[in-house]
């Protein structure tokens, strides 16, 4: 992408971007001619982690100045799930990185599928390498060993939401619907993030630490856009103000008791499941303008609803 385009995903200004580039906070970019320079996704996700950095200083410290000192620590200490940016010469596509990396996502998919009937503290790297096809040693050409597996596993299932999301709500504006295209992002997806959540969940019951701390990463990460879309409802009046970190988490919640609840019972759809979870939720926190527009959304609905069972008959 283009610097213009990174500005517009990452929300951090150009200056700024160049600013961390020359300090060696970020990659350099590919550079294709004088003026002309291309960015990708290791951007966006360095950014990402440099801002959630910044935010937790500012919490602690009494200064608004932030050393760069301290970000160039936390980015070396693997501060969130986001892997240091690789270089100019690993960012150029060619064959053998595009075989590699299908390799690698044809052993995040079966360790998904492993997790789900073993979980991660019984899965081991014959189990993986049984279902994938390949021998032990042929697995660490991949991987170092099995936490590096799900820590990229992680980083695959988020970053595959975060994309569908982002590509989702790119051109649509009402609230209401957006609102709806994030939940039905995250239905879709919730099958290999669920499964993601339930072995972190499962470590921290046993005392792993380090479960502990990639749980409340991972949470962290699939909360952004949720807390960024209710501070702008709330701006914008549609939402009463509340903590919008709170109302993210309780919202997140909701929607994986409806999940649970349609899996099992298929007498209670997902869509009505849904629906059941927006009228709670805004009847909550929606302000009177809020609830105008959901009512006339959902009353636009019951009518196609009704539309479509009649032309049926």
């Amino acid at each position: 992408m283009k610097i213009n385009e990174l500005e517009k995903i990452s929300g951090v200004p150009r200056s700024t971007i160049h600013y961390y580039v020359q300090n060696g906070l970020l990659p350099r970019p590919h550079k294709t001619g004088h003026t002309m320079a291309f960015y990708d996704n290791n951007h966006v996700k360095r950014l990402e982690t440099i801002q959630k950095i910044k935010l937790e200083y500012l919490r602690t410290a009494k200064s608004s100045r932030i050393p760069l000192d301290h970000i160039k620590h936390k980015l070396s200490e693997s501060y969130s799930l986001v892997k240091p940016a690789r270089t100019d010469s690993e960012n150029r596509p060619n064959k053998k990185n595009h075989r590699q990396q299908l390799k690698k996502e044809q052993i995040i998919e079966a360790t998904l599928q492993l997790y789900s009937n073993r979980g991660y503290y019984l899965t081991n790297i014959r189990d993986i390498a049984k279902v994938v096809g390949i021998s032990s040693p042929t697995f660490y050409r991949y991987f170092k060993d099995k936490r590096e597996l799900f820590v990229e596993t992680v980083e695959y299932v988020v970053k595959k939401f975060k994309q569908e999301s982002r590509v989702a709500l790119k051109d649509e504006k009402d609230p209401t619907q957006r609102s709806i295209i994030m939940f039905e992002t995250f239905y879709r997806h919730y099958p290999k993030i669920g499964e993601i959540l339930n072995q972190l969940r499962s470590g921290v019951i046993i005392g792993d630490r380090w479960a502990k701390e990639r749980l409340a990463s991972l949470y962290e990460e699939m909360m952004e856009n949720l807390v960024r879309e209710i501070n702008g409802a709330i701006k914008k009046g549609i939402i009463r103000p509340v903590n919008p970190e709170l109302l993210a988490y309780f919202n997140l919640a909701i929607n994986e008791a409806a999940m649970h609840l349609a899996s099992m019972d298929e007498s209670n759809a997902i869509d009505d499941a849904m629906y059941f979870v927006g009228d709670m939720l805004n009847n909550a926190f929606l302000t009177e303008k809020g609830k105008q527009s959901f009512n006339l959304f959902y009353k636009s609905r019951t009518q196609n609803q009704k539309t479509a069972t009649k032309t049926e008959d």
